[in-house]
């Protein structure tokens, strides 16, 4: 795995832990600019800033559609 590869799935998780949950299924929430803001206070990165948040933003829309779909099954008997 390249270094960039890792920098961001490390960067996701820990940005990914402060998401938050709302509704009766507890559906996440998407990840923020001002929560990729709060991380890279803390964290430095080589990565663009604008690419940075552009694969987070992409990271996280797979994620939660890949929830939605999950969600939407009928629980297992």
């Amino acid at each position: 795995m390249s270094w960039v590869a890792s920098e961001i799935i490390e960067a996701y998780y820990v940005i990914g832990r402060g998401r938050q949950f709302v509704g009766a299924s507890c559906s996440p929430m998407p990840i923020s600019v001002g929560m990729i803001s709060e991380y890279l206070s803390v964290h430095q990165s080589s990565i663009d800033r604008r690419e940075f948040d552009a694969v987070i933003f992409a990271i996280d829309d797979e994620f939660r559609a890949k929830w939605a779909l999950e969600a939407d099954k009928p629980p297992k008997k």
